[in-house]
């Protein structure tokens, strides 16, 4: 078996819908003839619903977090535990999260993220970030690693019950919706303010202003958490799929396309591959859609020549809905309008 996950958070949920009416995806429409639904979520309104978009969700329950021996917090998608993993670490009962390099800009009525694509962070600006904020993460018992320019790993006892975004989810929106809050967020909201405090005149950030390049004025903190016990991984992929996902523009995307190898394989680990649009691309839904449209087709064709069938996920801003295709069904041209009423759910 194959699995095509298709995550579509970053576009508008009226945007995508639009889409879907003005007939932007025919060929998935035709592909999804072969449809049978396995596993549908349903609409949730609460906090993991808020915080985490339906990619992660379905993440976190195909990598089996949602059972009771893993330990995973409820509404929490430990990302930032996994990729410690990744990087080699033992993440044991410590709180983890992603922290990463940012450019907020603040608007006449908002703060906006800018899109992190664009950031163009190398490793040694990284490295010189990193040390000058050493400072204050040793006073306040907290630990920043940089295992790569664009993720960092971040520790601390008060990240075991943050609730956090992804920074995709907050491109072109109104950022302070999308920060941590709550008591349990109180330390990092107190690091984060300092740490802006001591890069704002940092040489690397005098030189990117000169280089016409964004300042790296915040950490985007995601995926807190912690994970006593690892799962074990149902996924094979493949170094061109990895460098795909670092690629695709998710925290939670990249962190796992390090961690997913260094866990332990299932007892039948399958291929994944996973397409996602980038901030970037939705500025023009149409297109972006398009664009979609062509790389889900190849994928389901290439698949569907090497297997019977091939599952396909489809991640949308509000909800996932995990299907199975199979060829001998192609020819159901009847089911265009429930194709297109799955498509119109996400």
């Amino acid at each position: 078996m194959h699995t095509l996950l298709i995550d579509i958070a970053a576009l508008d949920a009226e945007a995508w819908r639009q889409a879907v009416r003005d007939g932007a995806l025919p060929r998935l429409l035709r592909a999804l003839r072969m449809a049978h639904v396995v596993a549908r979520e349903e609409r949730r309104e609460d906090a993991q619903a808020a915080w985490l978009s339906p990619a992660e969700r379905w993440m976190r329950r195909a990598l089996g977090l949602d059972e009771p021996e893993l330990h995973a917090p409820e509404q929490q998608a430990p990302w930032g535990a996994l990729a410690a993993a990744g990087a080699g670490l033992q993440p044991g009962a410590r709180a983890w999260g992603l922290a990463l390099p940012a450019h907020l800009v603040l608007g006449r009525d908002s703060l906006q993220l800018a899109d992190p694509a664009g950031l163009e962070l190398d490793a040694p600006q990284a490295q010189a970030l990193l040390e000058a904020a050493q400072p204050l993460l040793q006073e306040q018992a907290w630990e920043l690693l940089a295992p790569r320019p664009g993720c960092w790993l971040l520790s601390h006892p008060s990240l075991e019950k943050v609730l956090t975004a992804d920074p995709l989810r907050a491109v072109g929106r109104n950022a302070a919706s999308w920060m941590p809050g709550g008591q349990a967020a109180a330390p990092w909201r107190r690091l984060f303010t300092e740490i802006q405090m001591v890069w704002m005149a940092h040489p690397v950030n005098e030189a990117r202003r000169e280089a016409g390049l964004p300042e790296v004025n915040a950490l985007w903190l995601h995926g807190c958490g912690v994970l006593h016990t690892l799962p074990s991984n149902p996924f094979v992929l493949d170094p061109r799929e990895s460098e795909a996902w670092r690629a695709g523009g998710c925290a939670w995307s990249a962190a796992l396309a390090d961690a997913l190898p260094a866990l332990a394989p299932s007892r039948h680990p399958h291929p994944l591959r996973l397409l996602q649009l980038a901030a970037h691309e939705a500025l023009d839904p149409r297109q972006a859609c398009a664009h979609l449209d062509a790389r889900a087709a190849t994928s389901l064709d290439a698949a569907l020549r090497e297997h019977s069938a091939v599952r396909l996920v489809l991640a949308g801003s509000d909800a996932w809905v995990d299907l199975e295709l199979r060829a001998s069904r192609a020819w159901h041209f009847w089911r265009d309008t429930s194709a297109r009423a799955l498509l119109d759910g996400l």
